[in-house]
């Protein structure tokens, strides 16, 4: 029968083999061992004694500082690392163009959508949002393309509403994430007017420069 021979305690180039682990599935004796850079890997004794692996990965893994992914300015390689299974892959100190300092794995640092902090990533995904619903500089233009009534109107036109307290009627306008104030009127045809106006002057332009029409509500 063979020997066994315990590797705990000995060096393979970068590694120091900590524990036994799990065999393979063909009864190949694992080991957990330690990198010089702090990283962790499973190694097989053959892996080991023939100098296959002789690092977790962090000799293959180039240099990154001082070079720029999305928003990230990589700053150098971190203490942290990233867990992937039973073994850890290096991680990068980041600085964003917000001032933010963030820690990311090389994979992550290659990926557009995530190359940046947590807090720029959300508001990216929120402005993602807006562009998959129609969002152009704060504007829907899905739903300026086609002035449909809401359930909540009561006066028959968008953006007209009758006040009580006053006992006349309020014109508005929401273009561009604001809402434009176009006057408070005695007369219920007098607020139409100045919103069917405002619509010509304000949305007709916006989506003339989109290449769009502007469908109004007197011509649904």
């Amino acid at each position: 029968m063979k020997k066994y021979i315990s590797l705990i305690g000995r060096r393979f180039d970068r590694l120091e083999v900590v524990v036994q682990t799990e065999s393979t599935l063909r009864g190949q004796r694992q080991w957990l061992c330690k990198c010089d850079c702090g990283g962790t890997c499973v190694v097989t004794t053959a892996n080991l004694n023939r100098g296959h692996t002789t690092s977790c990965g962090c000799k293959k893994s180039p240099d990154l500082t001082g070079k720029v992914f999305g928003k990230l300015e990589v700053l150098g390689r971190a203490d942290q690392r990233n867990p992937r299974g039973e073994r850890t892959t290096p991680m990068w100190e980041c600085r964003c163009e917000c001032g933010e300092i963030t820690y990311k794995a090389t994979d992550t640092l290659k990926n557009p959508d995530i190359s940046m902090c947590s807090k720029c990533a959300s508001k990216y995904a929120v402005e993602r949002a807006r562009v998959w619903a129609g969002f152009v500089d704060g504007t829907q233009i899905t739903k300026i393309k086609n002035m449909k009534l809401t359930a909540a109107n009561t006066s028959g036109v968008r953006g007209v509403s009758f006040e009580k307290r006053s006992g006349k009627w309020r014109a508005r306008l929401k273009f561009k994430g604001e809402t434009i104030n176009l006057g408070i009127f005695d007369l219920f045809e007098e607020a139409v007017s100045a919103r069917k106006q405002a619509e010509m002057i304000y949305l007709g332009e916006f989506l003339k420069e989109k290449g769009l029409e502007l469908k109004t509500q007197a011509e649904e």
